[in-house]
């Protein structure tokens, strides 16, 4: 993310171009960020008016940098997802222009999400109360290690693609991840919400679960995918049926899926969860950064 005289501004519909080609570029830092702009632009006309980009173009670019430097998606619901380069301490930078833009949503910021040096920049941007911030480590892999064994079945259990209709069957499965993993707060778990989110993600992403005598057990899926690259989260075993291999099993199933087709793919995992960690090295993962996402107090999670 290149240097040079630059400034903030709002993305109009023929930036996206360009936009498209930074994200691209940067798509291991931003698979949330590049996802949600496909999804909404693409076979779309005009810019949708549930989200905003605001973009830092290099005015006097050099030959093979970037027409955009930096760019933040606010989408209508508070959330925010930056790509900003690290500033260095005790300089001046060119942020009040991005202040300003920041400041137009002044009474509906969510939270933000991202690679844990933008959102540092962004926090201090924000002229909200942080409620909390939760720490992750971003892994990437580009493919199965070669001395990976393929995993055995396990008995007992069946596995299969999720679908729409699965929505019921699935929701108690869904609802303990998210108090486990998403609720700060679990007396602020809305089950309309989880459910309506739970059909809109087997609409949308790729989820496999696994059965026993008929029930839930265990799931994955993406949650995110972008143009290259997709985003993986939503994993999630009961606790009886952990330390079994479940994991592991729908991990590889899923990561084999997105290498055939030609896809990379991520993840962010809290620094707290080393089980998991051990488990995406196994899978040929690395750690590439840190990340983050911090919660206003103006909302509920």
């Amino acid at each position: 993310m290149g240097g040079g005289n630059m400034s903030w501004s709002k993305a109009e519909l023929a930036d996206f171009l360009d936009l498209q080609q930074f994200l691209m570029k940067h798509e291991a830092l931003c698979v949330g960020f590049s996802a949600w702009l496909k999804d909404k632009i693409i076979s779309t006309p005009h810019i949708r008016n549930d989200f905003t980009v605001f973009i830092r173009r290099n005015k006097k670019r050099i030959a093979g940098e970037d027409a955009i430097s930096e760019a933040v998606l606010i989408t209508e619901q508070g959330l925010i997802f930056p790509l900003v380069k690290k500033r260095i301490p005790g300089r001046v930078h060119n942020l009040s222009e991005l202040s300003r833009c920041i400041q137009t949503f002044p009474n509906n910021l969510n939270s933000v999400i991202g690679v844990s040096n933008s959102v540092d920049i962004i926090e201090k941007l924000v002229k909200q109360t942080v409620r909390s911030r939760v720490q992750y480590f971003l892994m990437v892999t580009k493919g199965f290690p070669k001395n990976l064994k393929t995993p055995a079945s396990i008995r007992g259990v069946t596995i299969r693609d999720a679908e729409i209709t699965d929505a019921l069957l699935l929701f108690d499965l869904q609802k303990n991840y998210e108090l486990e993993e998403v609720y700060l707060n679990p007396e602020t778990f809305n089950e309309t919400a989880c459910y309506a989110n739970l059909k809109n993600s087997l609409r949308k992403e790729i989820i496999i679960f696994a059965q026993r005598n008929g029930n839930p057990i265990a799931k994955v899926g993406t949650n995110a995918r972008g143009y290259n690259m997709f985003q993986i989260g939503g994993v999630f075993t009961r606790p009886q049926e952990r330390r079994k291999g479940l994991s592991f099993l729908l991990m590889y199933e899923l990561l084999k899926r997105m290498f055939k087709d030609g896809k990379k793919a991520c993840l962010f995992v809290k620094k707290t969860n080393e089980a998991a960690i051990k488990l995406y090295q196994k899978l040929g993962f690395d750690i590439i950064d840190n990340f983050r996402i911090t919660y206003f107090k103006n909302k509920d999670v």
